[in-house]
């Protein structure tokens, strides 16, 4: 795999209000796998550090279901998981 090199999609924005959708699609082609990688910020603009990242596919109710991955962020508020490629998520971030 000499030649390889990931598709980079960015998410530029985020809402703090619980609804509010920002849909970013990343078609992966042939690949099975997704690396879902960033950084949670504060509304403020801080890291979020040691924060919560749950993800749910799009065939769940995230009110209602457990997440399907969970993940947590650095001291800079920088995180990374494998998804499965493909398929829609809503992705949660979560802090006290």
């Amino acid at each position: 795999m000499a030649n390889y090199k990931p598709k980079n999609v960015t998410i530029s924005a985020a809402s703090t209000k619980s609804g509010i959708v920002n849909a970013k699609n990343a078609s992966t082609s042939l690949w099975v796998l997704a690396l879902i990688k960033g950084s949670a910020l504060t509304p403020t603009g801080a890291a979020l550090a040691s924060g919560a990242i749950l993800i749910w596919s799009d065939a769940k109710d995230p009110d209602v279901d457990a997440p399907d991955y969970t993940t947590f962020t650095d001291q800079n508020g920088q995180f990374g998981i494998t998804v499965k490629a493909n398929t829609a998520y809503d992705i949660r971030f979560y802090s006290k």
